[in-house]
């Protein structure tokens, strides 16, 4: 099964007018990262654990092609995300994802979804804030529908994302890791930064914390799941392990 580029959107029937206020202050500034020994300890893992055969990632991303993108997103993007993208440019199976089965987006497909969120929020006339959402830690995130400087990282095939947030609340930090999308009605913030967030990666897959295995009768979408908490969207576990609140409001 590959990674679709076009997405379905489902637009809000009853709009809300006006924006929460937000909080005084600025965020923290960004962090500046080298992950290239987080990205030998995951390729390690990658390859000892998840059959070769059926987790494949894409060859390194070109200097040209980070470029384009980060024109496209008008974002400066951080040494971490040039680092990621040169080590692999993401992966093309949208249920065999080594982000617990979520797949690390190729440019290609960040790049549209981006467009597609551009013309989403148009269609709302540009207001971010169609109707009530919610923050979490509250004062980090903006509650925003959609936000045009939250770049998807990852895909669950619908609409939902893990990404990097450019435009934090003051509680937060620039390039802070964020779980948004169309079900995502509370935004969580799940790492100050894009290294934070695959240390984390690193540190759960390395305890142990992972499912490969399929109970018989079984039916799931992705094979690779957390063990604990036992729950089948990685979106829902991290929160779960962060003692976030659940999606909606």
């Amino acid at each position: 099964m590959t990674f679709i580029d076009d997405m379905w959107f489902e637009v809000p029937g009853s709009l809300m007018k006006g924006a929460p206020e937000r909080p005084r202050g600025t965020p923290e500034p960004m962090l500046e990262e080298d992950i290239e020994p987080l990205l030998t300890r995951l390729e390690a893992w990658f390859a000892a654990n998840l059959p070769t055969d059926k987790y494949v990632f894409n060859p390194p991303a070109t200097d040209a092609q980070l470029d384009e993108f980060e024109q496209l997103a008008s974002i400066k993007l951080p040494r971490s995300y040039r680092q990621l993208y040169r080590w692999h440019d993401g992966e093309n199976d949208d249920c065999r994802g080594h982000i617990y089965g979520l797949p690390l987006l190729p440019l290609k497909a960040a790049a549209a979804s981006l467009e597609q969120w551009k013309r989403t929020l148009a269609e709302f006339g540009g207001n971010p804030y169609p109707f009530p959402g919610g923050a979490w830690p509250q004062g980090a995130v903006d509650p925003a529908y959609t936000n045009p400087r939250w770049i998807p990282l990852t895909a669950d095939g619908s609409s939902n994302h893990i990404g990097l947030d450019f435009d934090p609340w003051p509680g937060g930090r620039v390039g802070q890791v964020i779980i948004f999308g169309r079900d995502e009605q509370v935004k969580v913030v799940i790492a100050e930064s894009l290294g934070k967030f695959l240390g984390w990666i690193a540190e759960l897959l390395e305890s142990g914390n992972y499912r490969l295995e399929v109970a018989k009768g079984e039916e799931v979408l992705r094979q690779f799941r957390l063990k604990q908490p036992p729950l089948n969207h990685f979106h829902e576990g991290a929160r779960a392990i962060l003692g976030a609140p659940g999606q909606f409001m």
